[in-house]
C-alpha cells in the first residue's frame, strides 16, 4: 500500500493559527489582571477618602524665669523659677539653666536642673546676674527663655530720721542699721552737711542712732550721712530734711455737732511754720456741703457764719477751707444729726449730752429708791422676800373655825389641809414633812 504523502504547507498554516490564538488570550488575560489591579487601587483609594485621618495640631511652647528677687546681698541663695507653657498639652520637661554675669560669662550651667533652681551667690561677688533657661519636652520642642536680671550688692543700709522737717533750735534723732552677710560687726561714722556742703556735725559710735541740734537761725536743709565699715568693707546711706516753711490752715466751729437747719460759726486762722513772708490781704472761702462763702481780711483769720440748708443728710459733713493768697487748704468733717428727734442726742448742756444727764438722772432716783426700801427692813435684804409670811410659833397649833380648815406648818410655814374636825389630830406636812398636833 503506498503511504500519501503529508502536506506540509497546510501544517505550517494550522501551526500559525494556533500561536495567534495563544497570543491573543494571553494578552486578553493581562488586560483582565490590570483592569482589576486599578479597580481594586480606586476602591482603596475612595475608601481613604471617604475617611480622612485627622491632623493632629502644632506644638507650641514658651518659656519664661521669674526670679523671687529684683536684688539680692552677696551671699545670698537666689531662686529662679521656670514657667513653662505648651499647647496643646504639657509635657515631662527638662531643664538647663545659665547664670551670667554683666558681661554674658558663664558662671553657672546646669543640665537636668529643677524647674526651681537655687543659686547660692558667692559672697566675693557684686554687680549684675543674668539667668536663662533651655526647656526640652522630650517631643521635639526645645525652646530658651528671655534673660533676667537682678543686681547684688554686698550690703543694704536703712536710715530714718524721726521727723519730716524741723525748725530752727530742734533736735534731729537718726537710726540706721545694716543688712549684709559681710558686714556683720560694723562700726559706724556719720556727719550732718548743711546747704552749703559744710560739715557742721560728725562723730563715730558702735550705736544704731545718733541726734543733731539744729542751731538757730539755721540751714534751709541739712544732708545726713552715715557710713558703716567692716574688715575693710564699707556702705553707707543718706537721708535730706528741710527746714519747715509755709502754713497751716486751722479751722474751730462753735458746737461739736449740728443738724439740718442749725447756723453755724466757724472761725479760720492762719499759722506760719518757720520763717514765712506774709501777705497783706488774705481772700478766704469755706465751703460745707452745698454752702459757699468768701470772705477778704487784712489779718491772718476770719470768721463765718453759714446756715445749713433743710434736708442736709446726718452722718458727717465735709468741710473744705482754703486761703488763696498763701495757698493754705485744711479738709475737716463735721459731725451730724438727724433733724427731729435725732436733736435730743445730738443736744449738749455745759458740754455733756442731754442723754447723758437724763440716764444719770434715772441711776440716782433708782438708787435712792433702793437704800429706802434697805431702811425700812432694818439694813437686811429682808425686802428681797417680803411677800413670804413667817413661820408660826411653836407648840400646839388650834384650828380656826372657819371652812375649809386648814393650819400652817411651824417649819416652813406652808397650808396644811385638815380633812376631819376631830380634836386633838396629828397632822404631817406635804411639803417638808413636819408633823404638829392640832388641838
Amino acid at each position: 500500500m503506498r503511504r500519501r504523502p503529508r502536506d506540509l504547507s497546510a501544517d505550517s498554516g494550522m501551526e500559525r493559527r494556533m500561536s495567534f490564538t495563544h497570543r491573543w488570550r494571553a494578552q486578553a488575560l493581562g488586560l483582565a489582571f490590570v483592569i482589576a489591579f486599578l479597580a481594586v487601587a480606586m476602591a482603596v483609594a475612595s475608601t481613604g477618602m471617604a475617611a480622612p485621618r485627622p491632623i493632629d495640631p502644632a506644638a507650641a511652647m514658651t518659656a519664661t524665669v521669674v526670679l523671687d528677687k529684683s536684688s539680692y546681698l552677696s551671699g545670698d541663695t537666689a531662686s529662679a523659677t521656670a514657667i513653662v507653657y505648651r499647647t496643646p498639652a504639657p509635657a515631662n520637661y527638662t531643664y538647663t539653666w545659665r547664670v551670667r554675669d554683666f558681661l554674658f560669662r558663664v558662671l553657672n550651667q546646669t543640665a537636668n536642673g529643677p524647674a526651681t533652681f537655687p543659686y547660692p551667690i558667692a559672697l566675693t561677688y557684686t554687680g549684675t546676674l543674668r539667668f536663662d533657661v533651655t526647656v526640652n519636652d522630650g517631643q521635639g520642642l526645645v525652646v530658651g527663655s528671655s534673660v533676667q536680671s537682678a543686681t547684688v550688692s554686698l550690703a543694704y543700709m536703712a536710715l530714718g530720721l524721726d521727723r519730716g522737717d524741723y525748725n530752727p533750735g530742734d533736735t534731729i534723732s537718726a537710726f540706721y542699721s545694716v543688712a549684709s552677710h559681710v558686714i556683720t560687726s560694723p562700726t559706724y561714722t556719720y556727719e550732718v552737711d548743711d546747704s552749703a556742703a559744710t560739715v557742721v556735725f560728725s562723730g563715730a559710735t558702735n550705736n544704731t542712732f545718733f541726734s543733731f541740734t539744729t542751731p538757730k537761725p539755721s540751714s534751709r536743709f541739712y544732708l545726713f550721712r552715715v557710713t558703716a565699715t567692716d574688715r575693710g568693707n564699707s556702705t553707707q546711706a543718706l537721708a535730706t530734711i528741710a527746714q519747715a516753711s509755709g502754713f497751716v490752715l486751722g479751722v474751730t466751729f462753735d458746737k461739736p455737732s449740728y443738724v439740718a437747719g442749725d447756723v453755724i460759726h466757724a472761725h479760720l486762722a492762719l499759722t506760719a511754720r518757720g520763717p514765712a513772708s506774709w501777705p497783706s490781704q488774705f481772700r478766704w472761702t469755706l465751703t460745707i456741703g452745698a454752702v459757699t462763702e468768701t470772705a477778704i481780711t487784712t489779718v491772718a483769720a476770719a470768721d463765718f457764719t453759714l446756715t445749713l440748708p433743710a434736708g442736709t443728710g446726718g452722718g458727717g459733713i465735709a468741710v473744705f477751707a482754703s486761703e488763696a493768697n498763701t495757698g493754705a487748704t485744711a479738709i475737716q468733717s463735721v459731725p451730724m444729726a438727724t433733724s427731729g428727734g435725732g436733736g435730743f442726742w445730738s443736744t449738749d448742756v455745759g458740754g455733756a449730752p442731754v442723754y447723758a444727764i437724763v440716764l444719770g438722772l434715772l441711776f440716782l432716783v433708782l438708787l435712792v429708791a433702793v437704800v429706802g426700801l434697805w431702811r425700812q427692813t432694818g439694813g437686811g435684804f429682808g425686802f428681797l422676800h417680803w411677800r413670804t409670811p413667817p413661820p408660826p410659833a411653836e407648840g400646839p397649833m388650834h384650828a380656826p373655825a372657819a371652812t375649809p380648815m386648814s393650819v400652817n406648818c411651824r417649819r416652813c410655814g406652808k397650808p396644811i389641809d385638815l380633812t376631819t374636825s376631830r380634836r386633838p389630830i396629828e397632822v404631817m406636812c406635804p411639803s417638808c414633812g413636819e408633823t404638829q398636833v392640832v388641838t
